[in-house]
């Protein structure tokens, strides 16, 4: 690795301590939290390496987007979890915060521009190919049958441990379909996974100290308990461990080169 890029990965590893700090220095909202922890860094990323901006910022407006309304509501309808004070005075469709939406693209994003700085260097010339066309479809898809079902019946949407099932079958099985289908990626996508790991601890422990959100549910199958606070192990294992790698799995399948 060369001596600028260690500079940098050492930069991005302090990052998260730095952020947790300032933000609980200063008692900032979610808003402010959300361009503190994901904001800077990807900004950051973004001007090492230009050449993989459009195609990032491109998946993950369309993957985040859509993906944030839908799961957002139905966590929020189901008491998963719960923005009390969101700085915008308007929740989409009653429920999601605007801010959800910023925090699901610059998620996304950062998570895709940090593989691709320091674990893939890969630079796919073409914004979006044949499988990238497949996921549009597929969220279409997904977007229609979640407003047909909010129309006809919203009860529908009421799924007892909502968190666990969702987090297997859009975390888990996706997971290990690519990983057995392209093995090879494995170990980049752990490499990834442990700095997020770490990146989101920090920002969970930091998030819960200050009440930018909270899990107000009963139906989780356990609870960690640290430096204070408290969250479910669903938000452990399928956020924390498993989150990048499930967003870079998606990723390589749909819109890189699954090498």
């Amino acid at each position: 690795m060369p001596k600028r890029e260690k500079l940098d990965l050492i930069i991005l590893l302090l990052y998260p301590i730095i952020a947790s700090l300032i933000s609980l220095y200063l008692k900032t909202d979610f808003f402010i939290s959300i361009l503190l922890f994901f904001g800077v860094p990807s900004l950051f990323l973004s001007i090492k390496a230009k050449e993989h901006v459009k195609k990032t910022l491109l998946f993950s407006l369309m993957m985040g987007i859509p993906l944030s309304i839908i799961i957002d509501y139905i966590a929020h309808f189901n008491g998963t979890w719960w923005v009390p004070s969101p700085f915008f005075n308007f929740r989409i469709l009653d429920l999601v915060p605007l801010e959800d939406l910023l925090w699901g693209v610059l998620y996304l994003y950062f998570i895709i521009m940090f593989y691709e700085c320091f674990i893939d260097k890969h630079v796919t010339k073409k914004l979006y190919t044949k499988h990238t066309r497949t996921i549009v479809l597929i969220l279409l898809v997904i977007v229609g049958l979640f407003f047909f079902i909010l129309i006809q019946n919203p009860v529908y949407l009421r799924i007892p441990y909502f968190y666990l099932i969702s987090g297997i079958v859009i975390g888990i099985i996706p997971i290990l379909a690519v990983l057995f289908k392209f093995p090879i990626l494995f170990t980049k996508l752990l490499k990834t996974t442990s700095y997020f790991f770490f990146f989101t601890f920090m920002y969970e422990i930091t998030a819960l100290k200050l009440g930018w959100w909270e899990f107000r549910g009963e139906e989780f199958i356990g609870w960690v308990e640290i430096s204070g606070v408290k969250f479910p192990f669903e938000e452990l294992f399928f956020w924390m461990i498993l989150g990048a790698m499930g967003v870079l799995s998606y990723y390589e399948f749909f819109d890189d080169d699954r090498k």
